[in-house]
């Protein structure tokens, strides 16, 4: 420290001092006590009884120099001592201390004097204002240095983790790649942890940031460092080992271990310096992409369980709507043949009835059918008005007999689709047929066919009651239906086969305002082929 050089070279110079005025009482001893001062001076260790002892050897020196020329090294010690000393307490003990021990020296050296009592008072004062001033500069520096400290730590470190932040991730991977260190770059993804942001709150997903980041300093103790790389992701920086079972154990780590510990996915990738790269933007980059294939690969694992299970669940509603369809004709038929069987088996009366029973079970079973099982198609180009032409007119006798009209708004420009024309044909009439079912006489039904550039619409709208809201999203749900007959697929089958055909179907409709479908369908190319294989 500079201030152990000026204590030592005033301490030097005030021995001189006292020798030149022949002042000292005892110059070996003097000298003595000065070197023990010195020494006090250099010792590091920090003990209690250290300022104390050098408060003595101070006070020795200046009784044995007998001269007040003692004062600034006095007070020199003082700001040294103080400003070592942490506690409040001890700063003020030792500075009262400091006062009596120099004033007793001015009493044994000066004696009694009438105005003696001011000179006290000012070396008081002189030793408080030295005592306030260092402690408030020792608590502004002390504070300044915390702050330093904190910003540093701020810099380097995530406030939520503790572990260290993206920026010095960085700045540490390129310091270690500059040393020419060999390491493997795992980039750690939590998969769920949005998902359980949502459901459960940003407390119980910082909590899983946590208990990951000190999962991942337990599990990977060698590891060079470890970051909180983004939102939910971790960087871990291992030595490169070229061990098979350590690779091993980093990988067991990851798609065992973690994953059973946080209760969440974990999706990882992994890049290695210098076996795949030399740089760290390229080592970075490797690993963000073999991140990216295992995200990927994960996500269509999931995708592919929920189309399973979503299948199964269609399989179900299937096989639950078909076994209770089925059943009413069954026991129809079951109850009738229990009665001709009392009656001798005499079923002349029901025969009809059973054959009429029987019929429904096949048309059910026919439609049933359709609506599961892949279809031989022939598509070909079709004009999609003659195929609406010829839909009115196969319903324009129906209409009729329910007093309804139908109003078909053609376009000018020819529509031509790529197309089953016998499949779209069932489409338009199904809807048409629906709609003149459900509106009350003198109903109206408006055709529109729109077409654009590539695509094409047909917009058919009804005068009738309405579909209400509830009702809206089921209606395409197979066996779903509001009829007293019916088995409830029309509308899933037309629904397929709009999909088989590469378009759209949507329903508009409100209670008492009617309702509208709507079609959309691509218009077909110049090139045959093309359009072909786009339907294979």
């Amino acid at each position: 420290m500079v201030i152990n050089w000026i204590l030592l070279a005033y301490a030097v110079v005030y021995v001189i001092y006292t020798m030149i005025l022949h002042t000292t009482l005892h110059i070996p001893l003097l000298l003595l006590l000065v070197i023990l001062y010195v020494i006090s001076l250099r010792i590091q260790k920090k003990h209690v009884a250290i300022p104390w002892l050098r408060l003595l050897f101070l006070g020795l020196i200046h009784y044995f120099g007998h001269l007040s020329l003692c004062l600034p090294l006095y007070i020199l010690t003082l700001i040294r001592d103080i400003y070592a000393e942490g506690n409040r307490k001890n700063s003020w003990q030792l500075t009262i201390a400091y006062i009596l021990v120099f004033i007793l020296n001015v009493y044994f050296i000066k004696g009694f004097h009438n105005f003696l009592w001011i000179y006290y008072l000012e070396c008081t004062l002189y030793f408080t204002t030295v005592a306030v001033l260092t402690r408030a500069t020792y608590s502004t520096i002390q504070k300044n240095e915390r702050l330093t400290k904190e910003r540093y730590l701020y810099a380097q470190q995530d406030s939520l983790t503790g572990l260290f932040n993206y920026e010095e991730a960085h700045r540490r991977l390129e310091q270690l790649i500059s040393q020419k260190q060999e390491l493997v770059l795992i980039l750690i993804d939590c998969t769920d942890l949005k998902a359980m942001n949502t459901t459960r709150g940003f407390q119980a997903g910082n909590f899983i940031l946590k208990q990951l980041a000190d999962l991942l300093q337990i599990l990977f103790k060698e590891a060079f460092f470890i970051s909180r790389y983004g939102g939910d992701e971790f960087a871990v920086v291992m030595p490169l080992l070229s061990d098979q079972l350590a690779s091993e154990s980093f990988k067991l780590k990851l798609d065992s271990e973690l994953p059973k510990l946080t209760g969440i996915q974990i999706t990882y990738g992994m890049a290695s310096y210098p076996l795949e790269c030399i740089t760290k933007d390229d080592l970075i980059l490797l690993a963000e992409h073999n991140l990216f294939i295992k995200k990927r690969e994960s996500w269509l694992k999931r995708e592919e369980h929920m189309l399973r299970s979503d299948k199964l669940r269609v399989i179900g509603e299937l096989a639950s709507g078909m076994a209770h369809e089925i059943r009413n004709p069954l026991t129809t038929v079951k109850g009738f043949l229990q009665i001709s069987k009392a009656n001798g088996y005499n079923i002349e009366n029901w025969y009809g009835l059973i054959m009429d029973e029987i019929d429904r079970m096949s048309d059910l079973t026919g439609e049933f059918l359709q609506f599961s099982k892949p279809h031989s198609v022939d598509f070909r180009i079709h004009s999609l008005h003659e195929c609406i032409l010829k839909v009115i007119a196969l319903m324009e006798s129906e209409a009729t007999r329910f007093g309804h009209q139908i109003h078909y708004k053609e376009s000018l420009d020819p529509v031509l689709l790529w197309m089953d024309q016998d499949k779209i044909t069932q489409v338009l009439l199904n809807i048409i047929k629906n709609a003149c079912e459900a509106m009350e006489e003198n109903g109206l039904v408006r055709v529109e066919l729109i077409p654009n550039p590539e695509l094409t619409t047909i917009i058919i709208q009804d005068s009738g009651p309405g579909i209400p809201s509830d009702q809206l999203e089921k209606i395409f749900h197979p066996f779903y239906t509001t009829k007293a007959e019916g088995t409830g697929l029309g509308l899933s089958i037309c629904y397929k086969i709009v999909q088989d055909h590469r378009g759209t179907i949507e329903v508009e409709s409100s209670p008492g305002n009617g309702t509208r479908f709507i079609l959309t369908f691509p218009l077909a190319g110049n090139d045959v082929q093309l359009e072909k294989a786009a339907f294979i």
